[in-house]
């Protein structure tokens, strides 16, 4: 029985409403946070498990998976990252498993190192294709770089994302340059993959978020400010974006005046018929720096704007805490577990600051190669991600009623329902039962006919209610 929810985000997200107020419903963060950290000294990710990274969970077999970037805290011989596995059976307790490919001091580590130049792993994600082989069941974009001249000038260097396939997120195996190459400034750094088979368009059917620098006015600080950008394909191989010199064109998201300065990393999911994205909503001039959580929105995944654009989803922690400085979305965003939606992302204490390197006093000594970074978990009950509250009435845009009726995510037992024909008179009347959807969702059950085809929701809520998304 197939239903797509219509969440109940702000007042753009219905067609009319009077006297509820809109809010965003904050994820609650994970008593035994933060879930994974960095490894003892002697271990090659002692001084952090950082992003870019990946949660995903699978509920064929029951397990988290995380692949991470670490770093020696010993910083040695150059300061580089690596790609490091783990895994869990319940998304809080994290084991770091031998994979068998480095040792360091004679042990064996969970350090993923693939057989071809590359330097970190930017996005892992679970092949949606029913007819995937084996040996394809992860997919993951690779970043690569090679330098023009013998000097290694950073601004002439190529960067490039490459496609590789795992049988078990361990093991990789290259597939090809899916996109790239081009120099750091217009070189979209996709961080996140998304499989969209109902877009019409076949081009748009893969789409890819990331970060895309756009050259500030003046010239300073190279390469420029962060924004979000989108690229996509036919398959995940072969991927196009518009012009490379049209920033404005290119860039889906940026940042807003008075809000954030730059925009980090984003990860979009789809739920009904929304886009939906998770996104870093940074101050890096400020010191400390400073970076929370938020969402946006969108209805074709290619134009969003901000929900609550002054509320985080996910907040730093107070004063001492581990996330007090800057939070960072894993590149899968959330994953929906049971009737929750699961939040992984990664925190920097006070210490964490100085960073990028546009910011830092000193770019050798920025802050991003000293402090200490780890994952933590903050959680929501499915599609509760904001709500409208009484005492009023909203109407939803049409929605198509099918064979299993309509459900209401709600808090409060007052609510009640009218089905409105295309001349907005109610034509059938209902109240919230007792049978029960994915927890959350509950069941209207109508006074005289039930409504058929599409027809819009007037429904009114008193003081204390709380109305989250409609299922039908």
């Amino acid at each position: 029985m197939q239903s797509n929810p219509h969440l109940i985000l702000d007042q753009e997200s219905v067609a009319e409403s009077h006297g509820v107020t809109f809010h965003l419903n904050p994820a609650m963060k994970h008593p035994e946070n933060p879930v994974m950290l960095p490894g003892e000294p002697h271990q090659w990710d002692s001084l952090c498990v950082s992003w870019p990274g990946t949660v995903l969970y699978s509920p064929g077999d029951r397990k988290f998976r995380c692949w991470y970037t670490g770093l020696d805290v010993m910083q040695t011989p150059d300061r580089t990252w690596h790609c490091g596995y783990a895994e869990s059976g319940g998304g809080v307790h994290w084991t770091k498993p031998n994979v068998g490919q480095v040792e360091l001091f004679g042990k064996p580590t969970n350090w993923i190192k693939p057989d071809w130049n590359t330097n970190l792993l930017s996005l892992v994600f679970e092949n949606p294709l029913p007819d995937a082989p084996p040996s394809q069941r992860f997919g993951g974009y690779w970043g690569e770089s090679r330098a023009t001249d013998a000097k290694v000038d950073f601004k002439q260097t190529l960067f490039c994302k490459s496609l590789a396939w795992s049988p078990d997120g361990k093991i990789w195996t290259r597939a090809g340059t899916a996109y790239g190459e081009m120099v750091r400034a217009p070189f979209l750094d996709v961080s996140q993959l998304l499989y969209d088979p109902d877009d019409p368009d076949p081009s748009y059917r893969w789409k890819a978020y990331g970060q895309l620098f756009k050259p500030r006015p003046d010239g300073s600080g190279w390469p420029g400010v962060r924004n979000i950008a989108l690229a996509h394909g036919v398959d995940p191989m072969h991927l196009k974006e518009p012009p490379l010199d049209d920033f404005d064109a290119r860039i889906i998201f940026a940042p807003e005046k008075g809000i954030d300065e730059e925009i980090h990393f984003a990860a979009v999911q789809k739920i009904g018929a929304t886009y939906l994205m998770l996104f870093e909503s940074d101050r890096f001039s400020q010191n400390p720096l400073h970076g929370d959580l938020r969402l946006a929105v969108s209805k074709d995944g290619r134009h969003f704007r901000r929900i609550h654009p002054r509320t985080p989803l996910v907040a730093t922690g107070p004063k001492g805490r581990w996330d007090e400085n800057l939070l960072v979305t894993n590149s899968a965003g959330w994953q929906e577990v049971g009737d929750e939606i699961w939040i992984h992302y990664f925190g920097c204490p006070r210490m964490y600051q100085h960073w990028p390197a546009q910011y830092a006093v000193n770019p050798e000594r920025r802050g991003c190669f000293f402090a200490p970074v780890y994952l933590g978990l903050a959680t929501l009950p499915r599609d509760r991600f904001a709500f409208a509250t009484g005492e009023g009435a909203l109407t939803t845009q049409p929605l198509e009623m099918g064979d299993a009726g309509f459900w209401l995510n709600a808090e409060g037992e007052s609510l009640s329902v009218a089905a409105l024909d295309a001349s907005r008179k109610p034509m059938a009347l209902g109240t919230l039962g007792g049978e029960r959807r994915q927890t959350v969702y509950r069941k209207v059950l109508w006074k005289n006919t039930p409504p058929r085809g599409k027809c819009r929701l007037q429904i009114k809520l008193k003081a204390g209610d709380k109305l989250f998304s409609v299922l039908c």
